[in-house]
């Protein structure tokens, strides 16, 4: 049976992601058998994290590189590995769980226990220049050895070194390891520092530094006095010494050091280690650097570092801790991923196996950096991509994609729209008209007078004239009206608008050609068919509106996409690969339903999301398979282009413009709303300036909206609007604000200029059977159907592991 047997369908009153109930049999003769995880690894008490082998990235904003922490809790770099063994048995460390430092700094945080021991370890990188920006990069371990007993107990801690993971797959890196070393053959292309593997390399110490070849890989505590050895087993029981020769593997535990701490009852003891991102010479200013470096010192200057960048940007709070501490999280992620090589702002994906620059990923985050606040980054990335501007005049995201066009115009434009800065359209506009140039010529040359068909097997796996291209096309294209209209071009303007119309035509006459044959369903390609994997046909009302909210192609569309969730997610399918789960790409169809406000299936959807990340917070992209082993193998946590989605739409669900329309509160969950409970916004950047509010609910049945937005400037909104949540009675809900009431028209509230208070009284209405009206519902009930699958699979009665 495949994976896909296993699955509950989707039931579509009201698009509900609830799990089906159905009885699953015994797996036939000659079926796959599908791969599952215990679900003891969900133990109670604990933060629950979907991965059951995740990885988190550790680094400084602006670094070239940084480092994984593996789902065991080694830390990996190009070089080598870190790890960890505790006990006297030597037991490999395995901290599936881990927390951040005050719910989302970049300060890991997890617990292994053994012997009645606990062994806290912190973890964190940190440059060791004046800012926490770039520089030499070093990794900081604390390990607080805690004794809770009521006896003096002896502690065991053993550090190693070793190339790689264990590689249980056909790829050559260690399982759930990236790539390296690897050179880009271009600024931005995949690159990964490091060095390859040496067999016969020797092992040494200089003061508190192991070295590897004279070149120091980590530093360790000299009190206790350590005992090394050169691999973590010796041979025979032969005693051998560090700089002894040896053939180790690229699995081979090396250059071990171990401890024996006492610890008397109720007290802790501390081991602090050090690990440099690039091993250092054990001769030089850098070494010595690293031997003078606090961890106490670093980790106040981490704090600082990033308290500080966050203060400066869009603060969205809202009764859950976890959907503020993922939006949190992502900037940080995001940030630790932007590279800074020469003059060049390299946004990455992450530091891991996602370490280059992608078009379309990026025009996602100008948008995320510029409604955050974070304009000034916002311009460094968009800086870079002029350096995907071909000879031609062609925007190419990836060779053959040709998303890139309309993506990297719509963001000249969108980051003009939120800037207001001419200085940037004057000096973007000649790579706009040579776009255009080569749009309107690929355009009249195209049989179907479309955005050129192609075959590249990525995204959409299928060959042909791409749906989405075609929408973004026009996004560009009206992002391109735009700046010549403002900076005063009339003739390229007409031109633009022209072409714009021409494509238009030509793209909507195709579209009811196919979709009268799909009912109504937006298929991949053009050419056809419903071949292909749901892609850019999502994106008929996101980024801009291309179709009425309302059409009818949108709503197939939406439902035919839902109809396929798994696990409350969209699914992904490759040719001659099966089904995965997708987490990010689920963003797009909520960005459609907040337009259409379609409030609880785009709350269901943010749960979904939020269900899917770890416990520090962290997405990934695909590679899980529905009500599988949540092994997302080498498509490493945390994704980029997850984080930047998750905070564009909370942003959205927050504040969301549409043409002069400035919408508040789109999308609420029933969790924030109750006696008590408060909904604030702060700092929050639009086409309008910048915004603010706060909803209090005062009781179970009144609450109070205060507004901090300028409605009097140049760029003020034309018209306010407050939607009501959809869990209240709207027929009977009542608004006033100065002495007056409001109308409530179709769940709607628009607030007159001069209101900066409206006076809420509405009545909740029952909730859906199974909705899941909190991330701890979703949590439980995802837990639940697990257990349930599971058990009918292998009939596990819960007590056994």
């Amino acid at each position: 049976m495949k994976t896909a047997m296993l699955t509950g369908a989707l039931l579509l009153a009201g698009v509900k992601y609830a799990w089906a109930q159905d009885t699953i049999p015994l797996l036939p003769p000659g079926a796959d058998i599908p791969r599952m995880v215990s679900p003891s690894i969900d133990k109670p008490g604990e933060p629950f994290s979907y991965a059951s082998r995740p990885t988190d990235q550790i680094g400084v904003m602006h670094a070239t590189a940084g480092t994984e922490i593996t789902p065991e809790g080694f830390l990996y770099t190009g070089y080598g590995e870190l790890m960890f063994y505790v006990g006297i048995d030597r037991t490999p460390i395995s901290a599936r769980v881990r927390t951040l430092e005050d719910g989302h700094l970049p300060i890991v945080h997890y617990t292994v226990a053994h012997d009645g021991l606990e062994y806290r370890f912190t973890v964190f990188a940190a440059s060791l220049g004046t800012e926490q920006m770039g520089g030499q990069v070093v990794n900081f371990i604390r390990v607080t050895i805690h004794n809770p007993g009521t006896n003096e107990r002896h502690g065991f801690l053993t550090t190693a070194w070793r190339y790689q993971g264990e590689q249980t797959t056909p790829f050559s890196s260690g399982d759930n390891r990236f790539r390296r070393p690897v050179k880009g053959d271009h600024p931005g292309a995949y690159q990964q520092p490091g060095d390859a593997f040496r067999p016969n390399a020797v092992y040494t110490t200089e003061g508190d530094a192991m070295l590897q070849d004279d070149r120091a890989i980590y530093f360790f505590p000299q009190q206790p006095k350590p005992q090394f050895r050169p691999a973590l087993n010796d041979y025979y029981n032969h005693i051998a010494q560090l700089n002894t020769k040896m053939t180790a593997t690229p699995t081979t535990p090396v250059a071990t050091a171990e401890y024996e701490v006492a610890v008397p009852a109720g007290a802790e003891k501390v081991l602090d280690f050090k690990m440099p991102l690039e091993p250092v010479a054990k001769a030089g200013s850098e070494f010595d650097a690293v031997e003078r470096a606090s961890f106490d010192d670093r980790r106040a200057k981490v704090r600082e570092f990033w308290n500080g960048i966050i203060a400066q940007g869009i603060d969205i709070e809202t009764p859950e801790d976890k959907v503020n501490q993922t939006f949190k999280t992502s900037l940080v992620n995001d940030l630790m991923s932007l590279n800074k090589v020469g003059d060049d702002y390299v946004q990455t994906i992450n530091q891991l196996h996602y370490h280059g620059f992608y078009l379309r990923d990026s025009t996602d985050f100008v948008r995320m950096y510029d409604t955050s606040g974070y304009t000034k980054i916002a311009g460094h990335v968009v800086d870079f991509f002029a350096t995907k501007q071909q000879v031609d005049g062609n925007f190419l995201s990836q060779p053959g994609q040709y998303d890139g066009w309309g993506q990297a115009l719509w963001t000249y434009g969108e980051h003009y729209r939120m800037t207001h800065d001419k200085a940037f359209a004057e000096e973007v506009y000649p790579r706009v008209v040579r776009a255009v140039d080569w749009l309107q010529g690929a355009i009249a040359l195209d049989p179907m007078h479309l955005v050129p068909a192609t075959d590249v097997r990525d995204n959409e796996f299928v060959p042909g004239h791409l749906t989405g291209y075609n929408f973004l096309a026009l996004d560009g294209l009206q992002a391109a009206v735009l700046l010549a209209h403002d900076l005063n071009h009339p003739q390229d303007e007409a031109r633009f608008r022209r072409l714009e119309s021409e494509l238009h035509a030509s793209f909507m006459k195709r579209l009811d050609e196919v979709t009268a044959t799909t009912g109504g369903y937006i298929p991949p390609t053009l050419n056809g068919g419903t071949e292909g994997t749901d892609w850019g046909n999502l994106l008929a009302l996101t980024p801009e509106q291309q179709l009425s909210p309302f059409d009818p192609k949108v709503t197939a569309t939406l439902r035919a996409t839902q109809a396929h969730y798994q696990e409350g997610l969209i699914t992904y399918h490759q040719p001659d690969q099966g089904v995965y789960l997708h987490h990010y790409l689920t963003i797009k169809n909520t960005l459609t339903e907040l337009i259409r406000g379609e409030q609880d299936q785009a709350i269901r959807e943010m749960y979904a999301v939020l269900l899917h990340t770890s416990s520090t917070n962290a997405g990934f992209e695909y590679s899980i398979r529905p009500w599988g082993d949540r092994d997302f193998s080498g498509n490493l946590a945390p994704h980029g282009w997850m984080a930047v989605e998750y905070r564009n739409m909370l942003r959205n669900m927050m504040v969301r413009e549409d043409g002069d329309t400035l919408h508040l509160l789109s999308a609420v969950s029933p969790e924030w709303v109750g006696a008590g409970k408060t909904i604030s916004v702060e700092r929050a950047a639009t086409y309008f300036g910048t915004v603010g509010f706060r909803l209090e609910s005062t009781t179970d049945t009144t609450a109070v909206l205060r507004l901090s937005i300028d409605r009097s400037g140049q760029h003020a909104p034309g018209k306010v609007v407050m939607h009501l949540p959809w869990f209240v009675n709207r027929e009977t809900a009542h608004a006033t604000a100065n002495g007056r009431t409001l109308p409530v028209t179709a769940g709607a509230i628009v607030i007159p200029v001069g209101v900066e208070q409206v006076n809420l009284r509405w009545q909740r209405l029952p909730l859906p059977k199974d909705y899941p009206a909190s991330y701890t519902d979703a949590v439980k009930q995802y837990k639940q159907e697990y257990l349930r699958r599971y058990e009918a699979l292998t009939g596990w009665d819960g007590q056994k592991n």
